[in-house]
């Protein structure tokens, strides 16, 4: 076993074979048909990897380094939205588990979770440091505690100047508080030190992008992608910043195979229905939006996506749809606001003014 591991990194498809050894000797040894799985996915056979993890899960369904390894095939073989499941899986049974953490942040953004994507990123962070000053930065941006992840990250690096991981860190409370400029200079700062911070130029490439720096960005998000093709936020952020700057044919491409990978996922249809939008092509933006209602239907950003089209008009099966949404007391509030200005709109179009200014009144009130 000890040898086919190290086989791994080396020559992955000996590593098979070397496992494949060890279960002709001991049939069903649980570490040896994963180890098995891993070399087969490292090989670029997830499909064969998947073909004795599935089983495996089902004798050893409590083993979080089994649903890792799930997690990890599932998304070689472009299975994006059961990934994300499997990598949740992992984290439930082992919470400290770091990779696990990082992969699942990903997989979040890349289907628009961004809130989600921090939440795992600041695990990660807390999990994989063993320095307690970033440990407890960590936990106050899980807690969205700011000024504290501050206080405590400036005062490691008066002591520490050069620690990357905390730059960052510090970066990423700089965005949270609007400062983007100084976040994009502490960015600078972490790629000088450590050309070779994945996470840090990811963190850079999305800054610049916030900031309208769409050529710059997309340098960043090319060379990250150069080293790690597959990886779904690269992905989905070079998607973003090619419809910016108007080559929508490569953002179309990459929003094709990420809505094969991730095909019952809203925002990913939200977010490919933006780019068809900005290429001026509506009634394929329009169909976009309505896949995103059908796999969501309280998903009210994409009725607002509908709305802000201007020259869209809702149907009454529509407007029904919207109202049931609404009297449903678990609807949360950013859903919410959205159905009320989405109505708000459908209303104004009609010419019933009333009922349009409630909407808008209503709305206006989630949002204060």
């Amino acid at each position: 076993m000890a040898h086919a591991a190290r086989l791994l990194d080396i020559d992955p498809a000996l590593a098979a074979e070397q496992a494949l050894e060890i279960l002709n000797a001991v049939p069903n040894h649980p570490p040896a048909v994963l180890l098995l799985a891993t070399a087969r996915r490292r090989s670029g056979n997830p499909v064969a990897a998947l073909a004795v993890l599935e089983p495996l899960l089902r004798a050893q369904s409590k083993w979080a380094a089994a649903h890792f390894e799930h997690g990890l095939a599932l998304a070689a073989a472009g299975r994006g939205d059961e990934a994300i499941q499997a990598l949740r899986k992992t984290v439930e049974l082992k919470p400290e588990h770091t990779e696990a953490w990082r992969f699942l942040a990903d997989h979040l953004l890349a289907i628009g979770d961004a809130e989600g994507a921090d939440a795992a990123y600041a695990r990660h962070i807390q999990c994989s440091t063993r320095n307690p000053q970033l440990q407890q930065a960590a936990v106050a941006m899980l807690e969205n505690d700011i000024p504290l992840a501050e206080r405590l990250l400036k005062t490691h690096l008066k002591e520490a100047p050069t620690d990357v991981p905390a730059i960052r860190m510090l970066a990423e409370v700089a965005v949270r508080c609007g400062q983007d400029e100084d976040a994009e200079k502490l960015l600078d700062r972490c790629l000088e030190l450590a050309p070779t911070f994945s996470a840090a130029r990811y963190n850079y490439a999305v800054l610049l992008q916030r900031r309208n720096k769409s050529r710059e960005a997309l340098v960043e998000i090319e060379r990250l992608l150069a080293i790690d093709p597959r990886n779904p936020s690269y992905r989905n952020l070079c998607a973003v910043i090619l419809s910016r700057i108007g080559e929508y044919d490569r953002s179309n491409q990459i929003y094709a195979q990420l809505l094969e990978e991730y095909p019952a996922n809203a925002k990913v249809w939200l977010s490919y229905g933006h780019v068809l939008k900005t290429a001026g092509r509506q009634d394929e933006c329009i169909d976009a939006y309505r896949r995103s209602i059908a796999r969501d239907p309280p998903f009210g950003e994409a009725y607002w996506s509908l709305a802000n089209l201007k020259t869209f008009r809702f149907r009454e099966a529509d407007l029904a749809a919207m109202h049931a949404q609404l009297a449903h007391a678990e609807l949360d509030d950013v859903n919410r606001l959205h159905f009320h200005f989405a109505l708000g709109k459908a209303y104004e179009d009609a010419g019933d003014y009333a009922q349009s200014f409630d909407h808008y009144a209503a709305g206006l009130l989630r949002r204060g």
